[in-house]
């Protein structure tokens, strides 16, 4: 019987090629878009989970309390590991912890001890333990990691990274030497590491080797905090995080020095490894996390992109309906009951959804790679091998088909054989108006509502790319020097700017904005107490403000012959309650516990540090040639590569034994948006496909009405109708549709974007002007789909269309 049915239902949709086609076209687009999207949720939402103990491993963190709000840090204090395990009653013996680096300069030794290749490496590099392999379940191959991190100077390569260093050549019992600092030997290759970890380490150098390689701070002390530096533990069973982190407070409660009445004591909170992909306010080693909200909404997209192809279908399905009238009558006086009809019809369904979902698979596989890169994911697609992926293509096969199916088979299952014997079945029998107006209206309401967020995500990209920083980034050429001791290019900071493709050039602990902060604390106006916040310290030499076009408001400039002075920006100058610019020249500040204490000589005015979903913070900077860690360059860029040449040259004389690496700052500050970017481009894709799969629904409907009324057109064309005539009595019905769809979207999109740009402390207001815009887009382009048949039906002969039945 069922092969009966989908023999029927292949006959029937081979007679109907145009149905068929546009059905499988919008179906094809949507599932398409839903398993991409589910491709690309599932694997966001994969980082870290394969470790065996991944529900039990939980990240340290640091939380401090100030009086304006708390402030988090991943960061673990540097002795921290050493108590718990002497404080092995506790339960928090099996942990690790964790020093990352994100490049630097590696240089490949030969027999002699001399550099015979040299790499500025982009992979990260990672001091651990030997118990890192023991709690996150890395491939290691023959090698046993434990045996070669318990040594100081070892360290172990991942296979891409050695066979990238050593070209076929057997890297173990070689010598490699990090950033200069470092000669650490070669002591074993494991396979690479999976892509969806936010531990991404390339080369595994032994935790001993750090406590003197330390580049921020005394690895030994309490005092001093990285980011860079994480503690992961593994709760033993039983053990709750909030008793865990209650035990942790109250052991290193006498350990982290009080810092003065003014300044909160730190205490720390364990944070679960599955928030570490989700948590852009601590991040991760792969410096790649995705809010929640953002998965949401994909996989709301998703879902919409597909109800929007079921509505198409089920339009299409009702205009096809009234042309299988006399087939459903003929079949019903044949003896064919109601259900018989309805499975026939949803037997025609599953054919067009099966055959749109495999070609949806083709088309995936075409367009995976692109999504790959536009992502920067590292996305499989293999059904067979995916039982996660198998249940939800089959599963969505299923829903699409009753969705889609049930209510047209419904439909035209309820026929009457004599109505539909003598073509008395009409638009209202086929399918109620109220039924259809909804349809339409939810239609549009989603692709309007994706119209909005898209013109509204990409105001805000382009408020980034405008908004004053309070800096001029432009034509800046930012290189990282190989150490802090930056006084090594202070005698050559002349030569480096005795080129006239170089206009200006300056030393700094970092760009204006960057991922890299120094923060302290500091009295101020002689207090004997610490002001109750820290300050953004910004170490750089006199040609800094200059360079970056910083404006004065109050004051001067620090010169090379200054012994400690301070230029303050305008947030410092608030917090610390100074009512003018002026009020601030003179005013003492004294840095850390009170030793460096100089004189405020100048205020600037405020610059971002920090990316702008971030507020602005109270920023001091000073001179200090040993802590200068960039070189910044400000170039003709008519003559660019005469600049850089120059650049590169001094650059080698300085550091003969590393390699010349430079960015463009305002490169390096568009990256702070590059996750906003990537959703601002897939926005644009769905937006378009919801817009044409939506416009394949409204040409159904509008040959739906053509079918319906091919008479009532003849006789309006016999009495002196013309093509415009015909096209608004096919078009007004619609237009009222599309403009409610357009009042119920406005207050939808309005609720989404105004929650999205909570997260930015500086962005867009929400005018009224993108919302118009998306209403006459979708408009227009509902008026065009829909007069393409409007002029159609008003081309037809009117002496046929009179003698239609």
């Amino acid at each position: 019987m069922f092969k009966i049915y989908f023999l029927t239902a292949w006959r029937s949709l081979l007679r109907n090629k145009s149905y068929s086609i546009l059905n499988v076209a919008g179906l094809t687009l949507g599932i398409t878009c839903s398993i991409l999207l589910f491709l690309v949720i599932k694997y966001e939402l994969s980082y870290d989970t394969f470790h065996s103990k991944a529900d039990k491993i939980y990240r340290a963190t640091t939380v401090s309390n100030y009086r304006e709000g708390e402030a988090r840090s991943s960061a673990a204090h540097y002795p921290l590991a050493e108590l718990l395990r002497s404080n092995n009653n506790l339960g928090f013996a099996n942990l690790t912890q964790v020093h990352g680096e994100e490049g630097g300069q590696v240089n490949i030794l030969g027999n002699d001890g001399n550099a015979i290749k040299r790499f500025k490496e982009d992979a990260h590099i990672g001091f651990v333990e030997p118990e890192f392999f023991d709690i996150f379940d890395f491939e290691t191959g023959a090698n046993d990691p434990a045996q070669s991190l318990s040594e100081p100077n070892n360290v172990i390569l991942t296979e891409s990274i050695a066979q990238k260093y050593f070209e076929g050549e057997n890297p173990v019992g070689r010598l490699i030497k990090f950033n200069n600092k470092l000669t650490l030997k070669v002591t074993g290759v494991i396979p690479d590491l999976p892509s969806n970890t936010d531990l991404p380490f390339s080369l595994f150098v032994s935790y001993k080797s750090f406590v003197d390689y330390s580049p921020y701070g005394d690895a030994k002390s309490w005092s001093s905090l990285s980011s860079t530096h994480h503690l992961y533990l593994v709760l033993p069973e039983g053990m709750t995080d909030k008793r865990a982190t209650a035990d942790l407070n109250a052991l290193i409660k006498n350990h982290i020095p009080d810092k003065g009445a003014n300044l909160p004591q730190e205490t720390y909170a364990l944070q679960p490894l599955s928030d570490l992909h989700f948590d852009a306010v601590l991040g991760n080693y792969s410096n790649r996390t995705v809010a929640r909200e953002v998965i949401w909404s994909m996989a709301f997209v998703g879902l919409f992109l597909v109800i929007v192809a079921c509505i198409n279908f089920v339009n299409l399905a009702t205009a096809q309906a009234i042309k299988r009238a006399r087939e459903v009558g003929v079949r019903k006086v044949m003896g064919s009951s109601q259900l018989q009809l309805m499975l026939q019809f949803l037997g025609e369904t599953f054919l067009i959804t099966l055959t749109a979902t495999l070609l949806s698979v083709v088309l995936t596989e075409l367009v995976l790679p692109y999504l790959n890169e536009l992502l920067e994911l590292e996305i499989a697609f293999s059904i067979l091998q995916d039982p996660a992926l198998l249940f939800f293509m089959v599963a969505q096969v299923l829903l699409v088909t009753l969705f889609a199916g049930l209510y047209p088979a419904l439909i035209m299952a309820r026929f009457q054989p004599i109505a539909a014997l003598k073509s008395r079945i009409n638009t209202q029998k086929v399918a109620g108006l109220s039924m259809r107006s909804a349809l339409v209206v939810l239609q549009f309401t989603i692709c309007q509502v994706l119209i909005i967020c898209t013109i509204l995500v990409n105001e805000q990209m382009e408020f980034f790319k405008s908004k004053s920083l309070g800096f001029n980034k432009d034509a800046v050429v930012t290189v990282l020097l190989p150490t802090g001791e930056g006084k090594k290019l202070m005698p050559l900071r002349q030569e480096l700017a005795n080129h006239p493709a170089v206009r200006k050039v300056s030393l700094s602990s970092a760009p204006p904005s960057a991922n890299i902060t120094f923060t302290g604390n500091f009295k101020f106006d002689n207090s004997s107490e610490d002001v109750p916040f820290h300050a953004n310290y910004k170490i750089a030499d006199e040609n800094y403000i200059d360079l970056y076009d910083m404006k004065l408001l109050a004051g001067r400039n620090y010169k090379e012959s200054d012994s400690v002075a301070y230029v303050i920006n305008e947030t410092m100058r608030r917090k610390l309650g100074i009512e003018s610019p002026s009020e601030a020249i003179n005013k003492t500040i004294a840095l850390g516990n009170g030793e460096v204490k100089g004189y405020i000589i100048g205020v600037v005015e405020d610059f971002h540090q920090n990316p702008l979903r971030d507020p602005i913070d109270p920023s001091i900077l000073l001179a200090n040639p040993n802590n200068y860690w960039f070189l910044s360059a400000k170039i003709d860029m008519n003559n660019k590569q005469e600049a850089l040449q120059h650049l590169e040259k001094v650059y080698n004389k300085a550091y003969p034994d590393d390699v010349f690496d430079y960015e463009f700052l305002d490169e390096s500050i568009a990256r702070f948006y590059q996750d906003e970017a990537r959703q601002n481009k897939l926005f644009k894709i769905f937006s378009i496909i919801a817009i044409f799969i939506g416009c394949l629904g409204l040409y159904g409907l509008v040959a739906f009405m053509a079918a319906q009324r091919t008479k009532e057109v003849g006789i309006r064309k016999v009495l002196g109708a013309t093509m415009f005539n015909i096209t608004v009595l096919f078009s007004k019905e619609f237009v009222k549709l599309v403009l409610i769809a357009f009042i119920l979207a406005v207050p939808i999109a309005y609720y989404l974007m105004n929650k999205w740009l909570q997260d930015f402390t500086y962005r867009i207001t929400l005018d009224y002007w993108p919302f118009i815009l998306a209403g006459v887009v979708t408009l227009i382009i509902a008026i065009i789909t829909m007069s393409s048949q409007a002029i159609k039906a008003s081309l037809t002969n009117p002496v046929v269309s009179l003698k239609s039945e």
